[in-house]
């Protein structure tokens, strides 16, 4: 094929996925109620017999609401969006492993899609899937990789042998059709098409808050009024 040829090609792709991108319109919103969700493994730390101790010492110039152990929205709290209909799997999703923790610590996909860990601390880590000997602990080296493809609907669990406070949750459900990581502020978007959707917050691997349907437009941004509470059912 000629240089010429390749590049008509080429042109011909990004304007398909420019025209797929205008069917497509951001849903906006914000969470409220973050500060009563507790993450699992902060709660398991806080009981005497876990012996994992801490000292600390509040500081007078840190404001109370920074002093309490809370969720980070945008890396414990996952909106998805759902459909009516089945969709198909989602692009690769990278998962970094780093700081005693997953980034993200709970993530929604469809059925067949791939997720791939990747360690970013200069120490091994050993992952496994809870209940699962087919995923079972392995070696994970600094820079190293490990992939896994979510198969039937359902909630799984991920720990690492070598550190009790690595711990991920991923639901797969086969009507989600995209999702989104809420900023500090509690803001989120999600690139919908056209159509009538059903907005979850999940934490921990589970629902919290109410569901909140939406509708999108074929153009244009939508910016919903009413802010999914994720403090309603959260622990």
């Amino acid at each position: 094929m000629s240089r010429k040829g390749s590049f008509s090609l080429l042109v011909a792709a990004v304007v398909s996925a420019m025209s797929g991108m205008a069917l497509a319109s951001s849903v906006r919103g914000k969470i409220s109620g973050q500060e009563k969700l507790l993450p699992d493994v902060y709660a398991e730390a806080s009981k005497p017999d876990s012996h994992r101790f801490t000292w600390r010492e509040p500081s007078p110039v840190v404001r109370a609401e920074f002093r309490s152990l809370t969720a980070n929205p945008s890396r414990d709290v996952c909106i998805a969006a759902f459909a009516s209909g089945n969709q198909p799997p989602h692009p690769p999703i990278l998962v970094k492993v780093t700081g005693g923790h997953t980034n993200p610590t709970t993530l929604v996909v469809a059925p067949g899609t791939r997720i791939s860990f990747e360690n970013l601390d200069p120490f091994p880590h050993r992952l496994f899937v809870v209940g699962n000997e087919a995923w079972k602990a392995e070696d994970m080296a600094a820079g190293g990789r490990r992939e896994w493809t979510a198969a039937q609907a359902g909630r799984v669990e991920f720990r690492d042998q070598l550190f009790p406070s690595v711990r991920m949750y991923i639901v797969v459900d086969p009507q989600v059709v995209d999702v989104a990581f809420p900023a500090r502020d509690g803001s989120y978007a999600l690139n919908l098409p056209a159509g009538d959707f059903v907005l979850k917050a999940f934490f921990n691997g589970r629902q919290v808050g109410r569901a909140l349907s939406v509708s999108s437009k074929e153009k244009g941004n939508l910016d919903l009024k009413e802010p999914l509470n994720v403090g309603e059912g959260g622990g």
